[in-house]
């Protein structure tokens, strides 16, 4: 770690960290950064309802560590792909497999 400016600047070539602490009127909705697709048309994550595959489209808000947040038909219980791509087609047939929360 370099030493502190006399005058509290940043040297050249340098660069901080912020966190900036975000109120939200109502909770949030985070999904793994990984379980969100992007394609040149859409975004989304794949949503695994019984054995079969919906995408679901959705926008992206802030991001915490591995965590994304996002807006769209999803719910807090939905279960999503841990890796989003646009190679699990809507309506593919899979057999989830639980993970661990981190």
């Amino acid at each position: 770690m370099n030493a502190p400016s006399i005058d509290d600047r940043l040297a050249p070539d340098t660069f901080c960290q912020v966190r900036w602490p975000v109120h939200r009127i109502g909770p949030s909705l985070l999904v793994p950064s990984g379980s969100v697709a992007t394609t040149s048309g859409r975004t989304f994550v794949i949503r695994v309802r019984g054995d079969r595959t919906e995408w679901v489209d959705v926008k992206t808000g802030l991001a915490s560590g591995a965590l994304v947040e996002v807006y769209g038909e999803l719910k807090a219980g939905d279960s999503v792909a841990a890796r989003g791509t646009d190679e699990v087609r809507a309506g593919a047939q899979v057999r989830a497999k639980p993970i661990k929360p981190a």
